[in-house]
């Protein structure tokens, strides 16, 4: 017996998570049903940046010319958070974006975020870049005090000021798992609220592209896109897009959902969390060996057949480890699969650009819309199909329109959401719909 199946027979069954709630900001999407919407409709929201974005005197390289922006930004209601204006004007605005989006994730929930106050709310956050404290640096040399520190230059406020705000007492983690980063805070949290030591959490997470640094040296490296447009699959896939994005999933343990009458969006059904080790030449290298041996804990934990997934939400990125993930992917997904069941893939990061350390997060709650509507939106830019990828053998599709779900007699509807980061990291999670009774409510709500 393989190591990998040894360790996959001491795999306990996960309880199942619900997603009862979904908060989000992202390129041309303010909102899941406005996110829809522009998945529905093919469109690409990525532009030139809005004018006001980067320090005066800097611009962005050539591969940084075009991006996914939010825009408004710089907009926070202070008082209504209770902030002083002095520390507003410190706070990076990823802390303020994500209070704003945590506040209406909870909404959506049909919950007061007010009520919270006291319980054990978890709440575990990605976040990988911090350019607000570049600027910080460079507006107020020599004038840098805590508040710039608390606001600009510490992580760990991401999550810190979303639990000190709405007062919760359960754990408050900033994860930086580089581009895997959100889908691991939502694992993390799947793992809180099954050991019970969190009723309910908010996990997401926040990226906002404000400075040139970072792009410069992704430019100077290859591995932007030319043209400014992330083509997975493509190929013509020369590079990713950089984006912003804020994303928070409000969950909870489904026996509870379910007692306390809460609207049930889908269900997290299982996950997994690991690193590809030394199975690679350099530590940011992908490594298929690494990807599906995550893959394969996930399933095991969701006790899914990988064979039965309809539709996985890919990493895509448009880059060269488009071929990596997709080998990973069909090593999997291949097992058992019956011939004649295809499985779609598709990458939220070919309409909006890639939201680094919120990816994970928003090509979940792209998930979700696909269950709850039952429908799989077209992946935008794969043109001709890459050349590097043996399609004949895969038993992926990449659907260039809108397709209903992929119906499989009598297995329910299944789906997969991949992340990866530069750092080796790889994280999985395994997707089924909601009880219908509970889930037909919510369905093509905003």
């Amino acid at each position: 017996m393989s190591p990998q199946s040894s360790e996959a027979d001491h795999i306990p069954k996960a309880d199942p998570v619900a997603v009862i709630g979904i908060g989000c900001r992202l390129p041309g999407a303010h909102g899941p049903g406005r996110l829809w919407e522009l998945l529905r409709a093919g469109q690409d929201a990525t532009g030139v940046a809005p004018a006001d974005r980067f320090p005066a005197g800097t611009t962005p390289p050539a591969g940084g010319a075009r991006g996914g922006f939010v825009h408004g930004v710089d907009e926070f209601d202070a008082e209504f958070f209770g902030v002083t204006a002095d520390e507003a004007a410190t706070m990076d605005p990823q802390q303020r974006l994500l209070l704003h989006t945590a506040w209406e994730a909870l909404e959506d929930a049909g919950r007061d975020p007010g009520d919270l106050a006291g319980s054990a709310t978890a709440v575990f956050v990605g976040q990988s870049h911090a350019d607000h404290w570049d600027r910080l640096r460079e507006t107020r040399a020599g004038r840098l005090d805590l508040d710039c520190l608390v606001g600009g230059h510490q992580r760990s406020m991401l999550a810190g000021r979303l639990s000190f705000h709405l007062g919760l007492h359960g754990p408050s983690v900033t994860v930086d798992c580089a581009q895997a980063s959100s889908l691991a805070a939502v694992h993390l949290a799947c793992l809180s609220l099954r050991a019970g030591e969190s009723a309910l959490a908010l996990a997401g997470g926040a990226n906002l592209v404000l400075g040139t640094t970072a792009t410069e040296v992704f430019d100077g490296a290859g591995v932007l896109s030319s043209d400014g447009r992330c083509r997975f699959g493509d190929g013509a896939a020369d590079g990713f897009v950089r984006s912003d994005g804020v994303a928070v999933v409000v969950l909870k343990r489904l026996d509870r959902a379910l007692a306390d009458g809460d609207p049930v969006r889908a269900v997290i059904l299982g996950s997994a969390l690991g690193h590809d080790g030394a199975t690679k030449r350099h530590v940011t290298d992908p490594s298929v060996t690494g990807q599906s041996l995550v893959m394969r804990r996930a399933y095991r934990s969701a006790r899914v057949a990988p064979g039965d997934i309809g539709y996985v939400e890919a990493h895509g990125t448009g880059t060269r480890i488009d071929a990596v993930e997709l080998g990973a992917l069909n090593e999997v997904l291949a097992e058992n699969r019956p011939q004649g069941r295809p499985c779609l893939v598709g990458s939220l990061k070919s309409n909006i650009g890639h939201c680094e350390a919120a990816a994970g997060v928003a090509g979940l709650v792209k998930t979700v819309l696909c269950l709850e509507h039952r429908e799989v939106p077209p992946t935008l830019h794969a043109d001709t199909p890459s050349p590097l990828i043996d399609w004949d053998r895969l038993p992926l599709v990449l659907p260039d329109s809108t397709r209903p779900w992929p119906a499989f007699a009598g297995r329910p509807a299944l789906a997969a959401v991949n992340g990866q980061g530069m750092s080796g990291v790889n994280a999985h999670l395994v997707i089924g719909p909601g009880p219908a009774e509970h889930t037909g409510a919510v369905r093509g709500r905003s």
